[in-house]
This record gives C-alpha cells, structure tokens and sequence, in this order.
C-alpha cells in the first residue's frame, strides 16, 4: 500500500511540474519508472516528455519504446496514445517538422476521447507547434486557443502559463502587439503566483521584446532593470552572461557597452534556433552601428541573412524585418546604396507583410473564441437539455448576446484597423491622409463662427545632415523627440500630423498670426535645449522653420493655405532658418 501510495505521490509530482519544471518532472518519472510497479510505463513515458523538451533526444526515444511497450502489455490506449504524442514533439525537436506533422494526422484521425484537459492540452500545443513551423498560422493559431481553454480546464499552472506564453508567442510574430503584450502580461502574474521564476524571466524577456516591437522604449526600459532585478535575487551575484532581451532593453537605452555585454560574443553561431540568432544579429548589429562600425554591422547581418536562404521553415517577419532595416543602415553608411535601397525596400514589403497578418490574426482570434464560446455552450445544451422550457430560453439569450458581442467586437476591430490607417507609426501623430479628412470641417466652422484659424507648416532644419552623420536612428529619435514636443506644446483643441519626412503640419483653431508665433518661438526655444543622446555621443542641437498661413487672408481651403504657409517656410529657409515667417508678410520673429 505504502508503494502504490508513494508511485501515485509520483505520477501527481510528474504531471504538475511537467511544464513548469520539466527537470524535475523527468526525475520523478524516473523515480516512478525504475521503482517497477503497475505505474512504470507512466514513469517512462515522464521520462520522454522531459528529455523530448529540454534533455538528450536519444534517451527520450529509448524511454518512449520502453513506455510503449508496457502500456501495450497493460491494453492502456491514452497512454499508447500520449506515447506517439511525445514521439511528435520529439521528432520535430530534432527539425523533422514533416514526420512530426504526420504523426499527428494519424492521430487526428483516433479516438481521443480517453483524453484528460491536460492530455488536450499536449495535443493541440504539440499541433499549434507544428503548424507554426510549417507557416500556416491561421491553423496554428486555432490549436492554441483550444490548447489554452483545455490548459484553464485542467488546472494545471504550468500547462496555463505555456499556453499563454506560446500564444502571446505568435500574436508577436503576426505583429498582433496588443494580444501578445495582454497575453504575456497573464503569463507573467501566473507565473509569479506560481512561484515559478525561471519561468518569470522567460516571460519578462518576452515582455521586454513585445514592448520594444511596439515601439513603446520606456516600458521595454523598465521591465529590462526588473528582470535584472529579478536575476539577481534568485541568482544573487552571479547573473547569467547572456541574454537578447536585456541586451535590447539596454540598447532603448542607449547602452551599448551593457548591451554587448549581455550580448556574449557570437550567440548567433552557437543557436540552431535560426529566429533566436536572428534577433541576436539585429541587435548586436545595431550596437556596432551605434559604434561606428558599419562594416561589423554588415558582416554579421548578412552572415544570418545566408543562413535564411537555407532554411525552408517560417520564420519571424518581425525579426527579419529588423534585419533587413539594420542591414539598409549599414549599407548606407558604407556608401553601398543600391544595397542599402533593396534592403529598404524588403523591409518595407515585411512591414506591410506584418500589418496585414495583425488585421487577420486579430479577426481569427475573435472567430476561434467564438467557436470556443459556441462549442462551450452546446456542451452545457446536452448536459443540461433536460432542463425545462426557461432554460433554453436563457441559452438562447446567450447566444443571442454572444452574436452582439462579437458584432462589437469586430466593429471595435475595424475601429482600430483605421485608426492604424490614420497614424504615423513612427511619431505616433496622425499623418497626411487625417490631415485631409479632419481639415474641410474646421475650415467650415471658423466659417461659420467668423473665427481665427492658423495652419503652420513645420520643417526640422539640415534633417539630411543629421541622418548622414549620425545615421537614421538617430533621425528616427529626432523625430520621435519633436512629435513629443508637439504634442506637448499643443491643445487638444489642435490637429498635429505627420505631412511627410521630416515636415510637421499643425492645424490651430481660434489662433491669430501673433498667436502662432508666440506659440511656435516658445517651442523653437524648447527644441533647440537639448540635443538626442546616441550611446556615447550626443547629436547637436536642432531647429526648426515654420511658414503660418491663416484663414481666410491666405486661402480658403486647405490646399491654398498648405500653399501659403509652405511659401512662407521656403522665405524662413532662406532667411536663415530657425525661424518662423507668416504667409504674404513681413517675418515675425522667432530667433534662433
């Protein structure tokens, strides 16, 4: 009695901490496996999914023979199943996705219904896996969900945290920013609350990297000193010497020397995860530009970049995009232009790629818990179809809520999907295509109200200038630090966007000449403060031209005062630049 008392204490230790701790699982498996008893064969089978996941491939295959070999001499079918389950996840370990992938069409095609959550859970997160490799995101994307809502059902924390973490996983990867961070977020408090803290600071590097994708640099700043943080009370004085996601977080910074030391010295060449040595190259490249290192900076880029033409599985196009964009700078700043232009261009093709693949995950998603919802609700229908008339009428209620609310939830959706349409992703600011739509309105109510209204056309001064010497991320922080200002500077009542390049247009209802100029020189006086800090250096202290043209003495309709005030600009350029000067008159003054 004692025996089986203490193999089942075993098995429930194996099955807990498989996912949160997969050594300490395959030790209990193994425990239980060589202790011989009617529980053996689950010991091995522990045994297998540890070593399949973190260990020695070999040794995962001879506990699976010997798994599968007890449980057939038991008659046990959920574990002759759960055995080829394994064997999946083990085989596409070893980089064979297509035997992986045919294992788990067979058996797609058995009954499962022996299955318990956590068994569910293996499954689809094995599935979703597979398919993710394979690039089919869309079926990926469904075994996740579903691997998930079986993960919730079992109970298991380690299986609920790995099915976040994946899921948030592949939102990034289709550029779903705003999924992957809530997603990731859950992880996280999961994770804690399990007191799992390896798994912690997996789930904060990812956090860093989510943060970093969406542009958001001060949070990937703040979760990078908390993971350092982290590190160190579990690790004390010696923290780990490598890891992208602080190195990134360091270089948000502008912490080269940090970075590159979390960095290691050739992580790429030792990774056989081909998108893990990717995101090391981009970052360690953009610490070599930083450096003025532009030949380094190419020569390891383009090393990962031949290593995807060999490769026939999906990879990230978030992290090849950053390549090619690290690559396009290199090559500029070595005077390689045609290079620099085709690295540009497939850039740019990624990014559409990716804002493509966000619309679709986002309606996938809301589709599949949809699905989930529904299958949810039939399951409940015939367990509780006994219940009288009221009963099915509540069910039809929910159902009938369900709908609206997936109405909302997509009309929310393309909300959102225009509202991206309508922003500058760089700034933040509304861009040109707003400009043009918002403007005919404004322009009709100081018509009508017989009330001021200035448009001013804003252009950073020797913005080239800068970008040849210092490179473009430096114009890309100038033009995130000048957006800030504007917004700053601005009232709400005001229209800021993003016109093209390095031009600003700002709308100003109710403002006179004498207004916008106060306005703009206490703004030039505030620009001109501070330059942008890159690493080490620090760019000089920039300017800015403004030409204002006001309704309706220049023009009364948007494009006769845009060309008044650009008018206006060119005179400001001409006279010197950091200045501001009113359409058709005398300049008003703005010093330098």
């Amino acid at each position: 009695m004692a025996d089986r008392d203490a193999d089942a204490a075993r098995l429930e230790t194996a099955w807990r901490e498989c996912y949160l701790d997969p050594g300490r699982a395959g030790a209990a498996g193994r425990a239980l496996a060589e202790g011989g008893g009617a529980l053996a064969a689950w010991g091995w089978l522990h045994v297998a999914l540890a070593e399949s996941r973190i260990g020695d491939p070999s040794v995962a295959r001879q506990a699976l023979d010997t798994a599968l070999d007890g449980f057939e001499r038991a008659g046990d079918r959920r574990g002759r199943l759960l055995t080829a389950e394994v064997l999946a996840i083990l085989r596409r370990r070893s980089g064979d996705v297509e035997t992986a992938a045919a294992i788990l069409a067979g058996l797609d095609g058995a009954d499962t219904s022996v299955y318990t959550p956590l068994d569910q859970f293996i499954a689809h997160n094995s599935r979703a896996l597979t398919f993710k490799l394979a690039g089919q995101p869309d079926e990926a994307l469904r075994h996740y969900y579903v691997s998930l809502d079986a993960a919730e059902a079992s109970g298991n924390e380690g299986a609920r945290i790995t099915a976040l973490l994946n899921l948030a996983s592949l939102h990034h990867d289709l550029y779903n920013l705003d999924d992957a961070r809530a997603l990731t977020e859950r992880a996280l408090d999961a994770a804690r609350a399990a007191g799992a803290q390896h798994i912690v600071a997996i789930t904060m590097e990812n956090l860093v990297l989510t943060h970093w994708s969406s542009g958001d640099l001060l949070r990937a700043r703040e979760v990078t000193e908390a993971l350092i943080a982290h590190l160190g009370s579990e690790l004390g004085a010696e923290l780990p010497n490598r890891s992208t996601a602080i190195a990134l977080g360091h270089l948000a910074s502008g912490r080269f020397d940090e970075a590159e030391t979390w960095l290691g010295p050739d992580f790429a060449g030792e990774c056989t995860d081909l998108d893990s040595a990717t995101l090391w190259t981009w970052v360690r490249a953009r610490c070599a530009l930083a450096r003025g290192d532009a030949a380094l900076a190419r020569r390891i880029a383009e090393r990962t970049m031949q290593a995807h033409r060999h490769v026939g599985l999906a990879d990230s196009p978030f992290n090849l995009m950053e390549l090619h964009r690290v690559l396009a700078d290199a090559c500029e700043q070595l005077d390689d232009t045609p290079s620099a232009l085709g690295h540009m261009r497939r850039a740019h093709d990624l990014y559409v790629e990716l804002v493509g693949r966000s619309a679709r995950a986002r309606r996938v998603a809301l589709q599949i818990g949809f699905e989930l919802d529904r299958a949810q609700r039939e399951r409940d229908h015939a367990v509780d179809s006994h219940r009288a008339a009221e009963a099915d009428r509540r069910s039809l209620e929910e159902l009938n809520a369900a709908l609206q609310g997936q109405i909302a939830a997509n009309e929310a959706l393309q909300a959102q999907l225009r509202e991206q349409a309508l922003r500058d992703p760089l700034t933040g600011l509304h861009n040109r295509r707003y400009l043009f739509e918002v403007a005919p309105a404004m322009l009709e109510r100081a018509r009508r109200e017989d009330n001021a209204l200035a448009v001013v056309l804003l252009d950073l001064d020797h913005f080239k200038l800068l970008n040849d010497t210092y490179g473009h991320h430096a114009g890309d922080l100038t033009l995130q630090r000048f957006a800030a200002l504007l917004q700053q500077t601005m009232r709400r009542s005001d229209v800021v966007c993003r016109h093209g390049g390095e031009e600003f247009v700002a709308l100003l209802p109710g403002m006179n000449g004498a207004g916008a100029a106060t306005l703009l020189d206490r703004m030039l006086q505030a620009y001109q403060a501070e330059g942008v800090t890159i690493g080490k250096r620090r760019t000089p202290r920039g300017s800015f031209s403004a030409g204002v043209a006001l309704f309706p003495r220049h023009g009364s309709t948007l494009e006769q005062l845009l060309s008044s005030a650009d008018r206006a600009l060119y005179r400001a350029k001409q006279q010197g630049r950091a200045r501001v000067e009113l359409a058709a008159t005398a300049g008003l003054s703005a010093s330098a």
